[in-house]
């Protein structure tokens, strides 16, 4: 946002895309686009799952097999606990780089 009255072009109404076009103007470095965009990707596929399975947000250690089964596709993990443990991972490199470039303590 601090770089759309300079370059509009890299606004776009879609967080990847708009990373992407944030990483091909040099204004994010590669290996932070890839944690960001990964970390996005992440989140949104998870997100669509849970949208399409449940009328409210769930209590994951609740969830049934089938629901920790499609969540654990759409993580494209091996098993839940994988798929658990790489939300958490990108969370925390998302919140890094986030931090870092902000310059939040």
């Amino acid at each position: 946002m601090i770089h759309a009255p300079a370059l509009p072009e890299v606004l776009d109404t879609n967080t990847v895309g708009s990373l992407e076009k944030l990483r091909d103007t040099g204004l994010l470095s590669v290996s932070d686009a890839e944690v960001l965009i990964a970390a996005a990707g992440l989140q949104h596929a998870l997100t669509q799952v849970l949208r399409i399975a449940l009328d409210e947000t769930p209590v994951i250690e609740d969830a049934t097999p089938g629901l920790k089964a499609l969540l654990t596709r759409a993580a494209e993990a091996g098993n839940f606990a994988q798929a658990h443990a790489r939300l958490l991972e990108l969370q925390g490199a998302a919140r890094e780089v986030f931090n870092r470039l902000l310059a939040v303590p």
